[in-house]
Parts: C-alpha cells; sequence; structure tokens
C-alpha cells in the first residue's frame, strides 16, 4: 500500500460489517497509518477523497448487496489509479460476489489491491445462540487483522471470480433491483406495534435510506432496503416482519456505534 492515509467507507445493517471497518481502522492506526471510518450512507460517493487509500465495506444481501450500496459504487468518480480494497460480512456464502464488485471498480480506473469476505453472525432467519455466535466471532475476528497486515505488508489476494459466481451475480442483481419497486415494497413493509413504541425516534435516527418518519407512529415509505437495522435496534422491539422467524436478528455493536455520525 502506498499511502499512508486511509479512508473506510461502510455500510452496516445491524453491526457486523462496522464491527470489521473498525478492526481494520484499529490496526492500520496503530501502525503508522492514519486511517479514518466513514458511514457510506452519509457520504456523497462522487466527493470521495481519492488521495487516499480507501476501502469499501458493505453487507451481503440475497447472495449479493442493498441496491443503495451498489448505486453508491457505481455512483463513484474515475479513480484515476487510486488503490482500493473491498472487504464483506456474510452469514454464510456471497458466492463470491465482491469479485464482481471488483470488476465494476477496476472499470472505474481504481486498483483493487486486496479484497476478502468474512463469514459472520446470520442477522437473518438462522439467528445463532450466543455461544455459537461467539465461536464465529472468535474465528473471524483474527482473520480481520490478518486482512489488515496484508494490506499493510503488500502481501494480499483479491478474490476472484468463476463461471458459476458470474452467473449468479446477474440474477442476483436482477433481484435486488426488484426490492424497490412498489409491490416489493408493500410485501415486505414493516409494521409497528403500537402496544409497544414509545415514539423515541430511534428507528428514524438510523435508517440509512430516510425512508422512516414519524406522524402519530413511525410509518415506512416505500424505498425499505430491508437492512433490519430499525427492527434489530428497536430498544423496546416495536417493529415486526413477517419474513423473520420470530422476528430474530443480531446487533454486532451497540446502538451508541450504530448512530455514530
Amino acid at each position: 500500500m502506498k499511502n499512508k492515509n486511509i479512508n473506510i467507507y461502510v455500510f452496516s445493517g445491524t453491526g457486523n460489517t462496522l464491527l470489521i471497518a473498525k478492526k481494520i481502522s484499529e490496526f492500520f492506526n496503530n501502525n503508522y497509518y492514519v486511517s479514518t471510518v466513514h458511514r457510506l450512507e452519509a457520504v456523497n460517493p462522487k466527493t470521495i477523497n481519492l488521495d487516499s487509500t480507501i476501502g469499501i465495506g458493505f453487507t451481503v444481501a440475497c447472495w449479493n448487496t442493498y441496491p443503495f450500496v451498489r448505486k453508491w459504487i457505481d455512483d463513484l468518480p474515475n479513480g484515476n489509479g487510486t488503490e482500493i480494497f473491498l472487504f464483506n460480512s456474510m452469514g454464510d456464502s456471497s458466492l463470491k460476489m465482491i469479485s464482481h464488485i471488483s470488476k465494476i471498480l477496476q472499470k472505474k480506473d481504481y486498483i483493487v489491491i486486496a479484497s476478502k469476505e468474512f463469514v459472520m453472525p446470520n442477522n437473518f432467519l438462522l439467528i445463532e445462540n450466543d455461544k455459537k455466535k461467539e465461536l464465529k466471532l472468535n474465528k473471524t475476528l483474527p482473520k480481520v487483522k490478518d486482512f489488515a497486515k496484508s494490506i499493510a505488508e503488500n502481501n494480499c489476494s483479491v478474490v476472484k471470480s468463476n463461471i458459476i459466481s458470474s452467473i449468479f451475480f446477474i440474477i442476483t442483481t436482477f433481484i435486488i433491483s426488484l426490492w424497490e419497486i412498489r409491490i416489493s415494497q408493500k410485501f415486505i413493509k414493516f409494521k409497528i406495534d403500537k402496544s409497544k413504541c414509545n415514539k423515541c425516534n430511534v428507528c428514524i435516527d438510523i435508517c440509512p435510506v430516510e425512508n422512516i418518519s414519524m406522524r402519530n407512529y413511525p410509518e415506512f415509505s416505500m424505498h425499505c432496503q430491508f437492512c433490519l437495522r430499525c427492527i434489530s435496534y428497536c430498544p423496546q422491539k416495536a417493529i415486526q416482519s413477517h419474513l423473520l422467524y420470530k422476528n430474530k436478528t443480531h446487533t454486532g455493536l451497540s446502538l451508541g456505534d450504530i448512530r455514530w455520525k
């Protein structure tokens, strides 16, 4: 890595990817680099600092990533040879989708110096118990440090695609493009349990796409990304979804970390 200044842009639904970003940044800052973590959703992609090495971290969803994350990446300016590294978090497998994000960035004239996919506690459907979550974290977090170290030592690797992953990336790109159409939004729309909601505004504050507004109670508009952040961090557990098993989710960090500006 040529540059001592590093800017990491991360989207994390329920905390896993942000935890990874913090660990990467911590390693760099402890080893004579200057590293800053930014919320991807709060940064205009056209204004990123191309005079630094860039890191991009995101959550895997449907073997791809969220529509607004894809749009953010698509809207990045020409890189003019800027070094970039990528990482994501997933419950099990992403079918090497990160390799296709690499290709998108290479076409924009970024030099992808490293990419890595990390298995983290699942936040959808198959929610592990605390012991299994701890085992996953204990297995994965040392790999995060190794990833950062390999970047600093110019000894890193890039995830490569294959025919199967290429086919699935095309299919899943089409599927996630359907999330934001009206019929899909009606199907996945969350509901407020008014007997539990105390109108604390947490869900409104932490929604990455400003999809929630307060009237008598929080109301959801029609561009939800289904990142589960509002459900996971609602202090009253007042947000319900029929797509979740017993409405269970996972939180990787504290509410304070997720609300960071």
